[in-house]
């Protein structure tokens, strides 16, 4: 098949059938990929991986009907980060392959639009605010694995798959809906991020206590009350002044950061000057009311 010409190749009629492709033969059909020149899309590394990851996890579709699609010389023209994937999980999948597939295809290959994040959720049987909603999935996750590992000014270049935002949601984050009426009052009093002030009302009520939470976002929605050393008060400036950023990658990520610091100074009962969170600081992590009484009372001791 490879000593074929290249009109022949392209006068091949492509034949189509579910097959399972082992990581030897997906191996094979990359090399000859790169031998033959036939594919001039660059592989995405990363994004193989996010695939292999799905197989890997169990969230691989075997039924998905997305088609791998084969030229004369048995290289692969689209799917290549598929197979890429089964080499990385090294694991046979099955695929709807195919084959003798003409060159001339790929022209209008990849010209549908792409399936969001947001969109799948619909699988999961989310109705509305599917957007913020799976914006919020990404930066929970992040924040929940990789607070620590990975800085938050580079959570914007991370990344997860369709079927990682859907599983995500449906194990961890299935309540995170009953937070947006908080969402929505954030984003209003302070011209928030939607994701961020999502995010900050879950983790806070999450990890904090219902009844301060309430307390404090309350405070911080309303600004009734507020004397100016109170950490709220200093936030609350910083939202609603007219010059600051509202727009870029890292926005959501720092509101978060913002946030859940203001909450971490108000429970201990610390004082905030002017509202800061630095690129080199790491993801607060939130502090319970338990512990926050703990800490009040070693202050006192050492006072």
């Amino acid at each position: 098949m490879t000593n074929l010409a290249s009109n022949e190749v392209e006068a091949l009629a492509p034949r189509i059938a579910y097959e399972l492709i082992t990581p030897a033969a997906a191996a094979e059909i990359q090399s000859l990929t790169r031998r033959h020149c036939c594919n001039p899309r660059r592989l995405d590394p990363a994004h193989a991986r996010r695939l292999a990851r799905d197989m890997a996890s169990g969230l691989w579709d075997e039924d998905n009907p997305e088609v791998i699609c084969i030229c004369g010389h048995g290289a692969v023209i689209q799917g290549q980060h598929r197979l890429e994937a089964v080499i990385i999980s090294d694991l046979p999948r099955r695929f709807l392959v195919s084959r003798g597939v003409p060159h001339s295809a790929s022209v209008t290959m990849d010209s549908g639009k792409t399936r969001s994040a947001a969109v799948a959720l619909s699988t999961a049987g989310v109705e509305r605010y599917r957007k913020d909603l799976s914006s919020t999935v990404k930066l929970l996750r992040l924040y929940d694995v990789e607070r620590k590992t990975t800085p938050w000014t580079a959570w914007s270049s991370s990344s997860f798959t369709n079927s990682e935002i859907v599983g995500f949601f449906q194990s961890d984050y299935q309540d995170l809906a009953e937070q947006l009426p908080q969402m929505n009052a954030l984003k209003s009093a302070l011209w928030s991020a939607p994701s961020a002030s999502l995010a900050s009302s879950y983790l806070l009520y999450r990890d904090g206590g219902e009844i301060e939470v309430a307390e404090f976002l309350q405070g911080l929605v309303s600004g009734a009350n507020l004397g100016e050393t109170d950490p709220r008060w200093v936030l609350r400036r910083f939202f609603l002044n007219p010059t600051r950023n509202r727009r870029g990658s890292a926005v959501s990520p720092h509101q978060i950061g913002l946030f859940l610091k203001c909450w971490n100074l108000w429970i201990t009962g610390e004082t905030w000057e002017i509202s800061y969170f630095r690129p080199n600081e790491t993801m607060p992590l939130v502090i319970s009311v338990t512990d926050a009484a703990q800490m009040r009372e070693m202050r006192l001791e050492f006072a």
